[in-house]
């Protein structure tokens, strides 16, 4: 086959980029002068040997040997209803083995441009020959279709993932940004929940606080009625019976007397018992104002706690590929310079 390729390309004209046949003698058994035909509809193009990602393709800038491969220009779309995620990405690679068979998962990641891809072949040019139908356009399809179910398989994206905010990262934001924005959703939700409870509290704060100065303006009433009493007994009594005693009179007489300041006595007492128990009513209800702040600040305590804990409850989201969001917008036969 190959002597006959050469023996053709001897009594032809080489075509426009095509370097002249070189001797036989100095060609592989798998070499030929003479570029190998390709499906029409498929475009070829030569690598540049300065093209940077040249080696790591498997070629070499200073070969004069040309090796065919395939590069592939991929249109991805990672989309996500839940997380509101639409991210377009473009895929390159080059596929450095190709034969009757062609494993797509070899395919390696390069950054291709343009001019990294010439449109003449350089001269001289001398070709590896392969098994592969290159003149098929099924052929081309075939590696197009298989290389979309190998992306929809291998490639996924992961986006930062915050379940309970409801939070989703964005293409290009860092873990710390992210972060920052759950530290802020968790904050306003707290606010929130925080604000929630002026309702349930205000209504019980204000009763108390009323009921504590009335139950003050009571204890104020009765501390003036007892002082007042406790005046009025002293001077009756002391009068009463100092009067009766320097007055020279009888001792039933002051008997009567201090019958009489006894009752006033008891009646003091009791007017000290009043004002006792409106100071221990005003103390229960302070104690009750109390333990409603302590309740309020452990709520408070348990509400910052909770969205402090939903802050930090960060996941990973995996958004995979469906085959609809596959687009092949080039996929070329190239021919890389090997050594």
């Amino acid at each position: 086959v190959r002597d006959e390729v050469v023996a053709a390309a001897a009594t032809s004209a080489p075509a426009s980029g095509t370097a002249a046949a070189e001797p036989a003698s100095d060609l592989a058994d798998d070499e030929t002068t003479v570029m190998p035909e390709v499906a029409d509809s498929t475009p070829v193009r030569w690598i540049d040997p300065a093209a940077p990602w040249l080696e790591e393709a498997g070629g070499d800038p200073l070969g004069k040997r040309l090796q065919p491969v395939l590069v592939a220009r991929v249109l991805l779309r990672y989309d996500e209803t839940k997380a509101d995620l639409v991210h377009d990405e473009e895929f390159e690679c080059v596929i450095p083995s190709i034969g009757e068979t062609v494993d797509v998962g070899e395919a390696i990641t390069v950054d291709y441009d343009e001019r990294d891809l010439r449109d003449e072949a350089p001269e001289p040019a001398v070709y590896r020959m392969t098994d592969a139908k290159l003149t098929n356009k099924t052929f081309f399809s075939g590696v197009e279709r298989d290389l979309k179910d190998h992306l929809v398989r291998s490639r996924t994206m992961e986006v930062p993932a915050n379940k309970t905010l409801k939070l989703y990262g964005r293409p290009g934001e860092t873990a710390e940004e992210f972060g920052i924005r759950c530290a802020r959703a968790a904050d306003e939700a707290a606010d929130a929940d925080i604000a929630k409870l002026r309702d349930k509290y205000e209504s019980k704060v204000t009763k108390l606080r009323d009921q504590i100065e009335a139950a003050e303006d009571r204890v104020d009433v009765l501390e003036e009625q007892a002082s007042s009493k406790r005046n009025s007994e002293l001077l009756s009594t002391a009068g009463s019976i100092l009067g009766g005693l320097l007055g020279g009179k009888s001792k039933g007489s002051m008997l009567g007397k201090l019958g009489t300041a006894a009752g006033r006595r008891g009646r003091t007492k009791a007017s000290k018992e009043r004002l006792d128990a409106a100071e221990n009513k005003v103390e229960r209800l302070e104690e009750q104002l109390e333990d409603l702040e302590v309740d309020l600040a452990e709520d408070v305590t348990e509400i910052e706690t909770k969205w402090a804990e939903a802050a930090s409850d960060v996941t990973a989201l995996q958004v995979p590929l469906e085959k609809t969001d596959i687009k092949v917008s080039q996929l070329a036969l190239a021919w890389m310079p090997v050594d």
